[in-house]
């Protein structure tokens, strides 16, 4: 009964990403990917939430300067579950199996291995992390205590990241969904319990945040175990293959280069906003926090669709993939500019939330209103560089995840605060975003062009994995 039960959820879930009408496959793999990224990001900002409500701005600052930090823990997983997800779903398109089951056991124990790596190295070098990410006299302390708890629990975080990924190339959403809110939530309800009632303070904050992870991780995990997935990730199916790992690395790296040069840009930004003062180090972490929550719910709608597209151009149906893109951008823009607007209309309320300092408050309304005034761009550049990942356009993925922070922040960074101090610094985010959004179009176009091959052209062409 349960094996027929999970053979028809497999079938199910094929349907939508080959027959199901674009418009409707769109919405039936996004709103969970969504959920489950408003969930995350409600569970981001549960930290700096309770953390506020003590109002000491240096414990603040503290969770402020180790969010890179975990932003890059993240990104190790990253790299197999992008890269993962990208071949297992354009795999799935030429309905080749058995490789699609090789590729999700070669990310998962790659990931389980790096991730571990990673844990091990990182608890010995913490000070010296949190001093390279701006950390002052006042913040060390409450630093350390923080990310010492997050490095023992990374193992996890970086393969639930992984494991997610894995779920969302083969339309399973829904169940990435579950794994992510059910760690997310269970982290919100013990933060207090650690935070006030045990008195462990930004240290309360790191436990509970651990305890979230691996619960989810051992969620997701269970799909696997109990055989759900039209992939495998068993350990039969794991071999040393070079072509694999290459397409895996070759759009898993950049999306991961692209994370890790944006905990590099906060990292740094985090080391300008101390030169201000505290109280911009600890206000810039709470706006951060905040229009975090259009960014990732315009990722969640982009990772919703990598399957759909990945598959779509695995099945050479390049009509359907050019659908989805513009419908997905068309959903994208509109939604991030209703939060745009409303991060324009209400912005000492969505700072006063997480702490009642008056200084910081009106620091974080200077810092919100210009990310809020380009917030309609996220929809755009979201859903074009999913769209070069689940192709496997690799240069195009380089440029675009490389491009937000190295080609852009970082040096505008650099060049608007050294020319125009704060009123600078504030508008360096904002600029990448346009930058990148206005590079990714190009690029598209330039991609698009290759899509619309006369049909004895598409019927002969390379396909993008072939040989695997």
């Amino acid at each position: 009964m349960l094996e027929t039960q999970n053979k028809n959820k497999k079938q199910d879930r094929t349907h939508i990403l080959e027959n199901m009408p674009v418009g409707k496959a769109i919405w039936t793999l996004a709103i969970p990917t969504m959920t489950a990224m408003l969930i995350q990001v409600l569970y981001n900002m549960t930290d700096t939430f309770f953390i506020g409500k003590l109002n000491n701005p240096h414990m603040v600052a503290a969770i402020a300067i180790s969010m890179p930090v975990f932003m890059i823990i993240q990104g190790f997983g990253n790299v197999f579950a992008v890269g993962g997800a990208s071949l297992i779903s354009r795999l799935l398109g030429k309905g080749e199996m058995d490789s699609a089951s090789q590729a999700g056991a070669v990310a998962f124990w790659s990931a389980l291995i790096v991730c571990s790596v990673v844990s091990l190295v990182s608890i010995f070098f913490t000070e010296p992390i949190l001093m390279l990410c701006g950390a002052s006299e006042n913040t060390i302390g409450f630093g350390k205590s923080y990310l010492m708890i997050m490095f023992l629990g990374s193992p996890f975080i970086g393969i639930k990241m992984a494991l997610s990924g894995l779920l969302r190339s083969e339309g399973a959403t829904k169940e990435a969904m579950i794994g992510m809110m059910t760690g997310s939530i269970l982290n919100m309800v013990l933060d207090p319990v650690f935070i006030f009632l045990l008195q462990m303070g930004v240290a309360g904050a790191a436990v509970a945040t651990v305890i979230g992870n691996i619960v989810g991780f051992s969620y997701l995990l269970t799909f696997y175990l109990q055989k759900k997935g039209v992939v495998s990730i068993a350990w039969r199916h794991y071999s040393f293959n070079k072509k694999v790992y290459a397409e895996i690395f070759k759009i898993g790296i950049p999306a991961s280069a692209g994370m890790v040069l944006m905990s590099i840009g906060f990292a740094l930004a985090n080391v300008f906003a101390a030169g201000f003062s505290d109280d911009v180090v600890a206000a810039n972490g709470v706006v951060m926090r905040v229009t975090n929550i259009a960014v990732m719910l315009a990722m969640g709608l982009a990772f919703g669709c990598q399957p759909l597209m990945g598959y779509s151009y695995g099945a050479k149906k390049y009509g359907r993939l050019l659908a989805t893109v513009k419908k997905s951008m068309s959903i994208g823009t509109v939604m991030s500019t209703v939060f745009g607007l409303l991060f324009i209309a209400f912005p000492h309320y969505w700072v006063k939330v997480f702490i009642n300092d008056a200084g910081v408050i009106d620091l974080g309304v200077k810092i919100m209103r210009p990310l809020a005034v380009v917030m309609p761009a996220l929809g755009v550049e979201m859903i074009l560089l999913t769209m070069f990942q689940s192709l496997g356009k690799t240069v195009e993925s380089l440029i675009v995840s490389l491009g937000r922070q190295g080609l852009f922040f970082i040096p505008a960074l650099y060049f608007f605060s050294s020319s125009w101090g704060f009123n600078g610094f504030i508008f360096a985010l904002p600029f990448a975003d346009v930058a990148t959004t206005l590079l990714a179009v190009a690029l598209f176009f330039n991609v698009r062009k290759n899509l619309h091959l006369p049909a004895e052209k598409i019927v002969n062409a390379p396909h993008p994995v072939q040989g695997l």
